[in-house]
């Protein structure tokens, strides 16, 4: 594709890119979350075969009532849990995340049979599951700030979510964003696969103050 401009501009572009794009940018630190999560990724197949039918985030379809509400100006830790056999590039909307750590499950069967009864990771015993499970070490061009992040088969990936400004700021004015985050529609979280989030592997969210 190529695009010709013809013609000179009205107004002379005198932009320029400035020497120190963030003099002070935040790093990833776990201590400041206000709370921590299990995000849950689940496949479900047509019965007696391995055909699949559709996707879950935390066995819940995309019409079901919200049931993750960040606070504005508050980080998060979700511990993802991908119950499935693929790779799936996670993506939240409105906040970016770091990648804290991922360790592949132990056990994997018995785990995602008890998640699919329960759908409770502490009743199924997560951390007995994670106890000796390999550590994968994150790539260093993944380990900034980000908006997505393939998710391992298999395994949980624990990510620091900032509902707040990229920023080092202190006060609670400051950690707000430039507009109204709590007004509708409300934003999503979901696999970046367009198949999968066509087939419900995306949750609403509804940011509070």
């Amino acid at each position: 594709m190529k695009f010709v401009v013809e013609g000179a501009a009205e107004d002379p572009d005198t932009s320029t890119v400035p020497a120190t794009l963030m003099p002070h940018y935040p790093r990833p630190d776990a201590r400041e979350a206000a709370t921590a999560r299990h995000i849950t990724m689940y496949e479900y197949t047509r019965a007696g075969t391995d055909e699949p039918t559709h996707l879950y985030l935390n066995a819940r379809s995309y019409m079901d009532p919200v049931t993750e509400t960040p606070k504005e100006g508050t980080s998060e830790v979700w511990e993802v849990i991908n119950l499935t056999d693929d790779n799936h590039p996670l993506h939240v909307h409105l906040a970016v995340f770091a990648v804290l750590e991922q360790r592949s499950l132990r056990r994997v069967d018995e785990f995602r049979d008890c998640m699919k009864r329960r759908n409770d990771a502490r009743a199924c015993g997560v951390d007995r599951h994670l106890a000796g499970g390999r550590r994968h070490v994150v790539p260093r061009q993944e380990r900034g700030w980000k908006n997505v992040f393939k998710v391992r088969p298999s395994a949980v990936t624990r990510i620091l979510v900032r509902f707040k400004p990229l920023t080092d700021a202190a006060s609670p004015e400051e950690s707000r964003f430039p507009f109204d985050v709590t007004t509708g529609p409300g934003y999503v979280y979901h696999c970046h696969i367009l198949d999968h989030e066509d087939n419900e592997m995306m949750r609403p969210m509804k940011i509070v103050r």
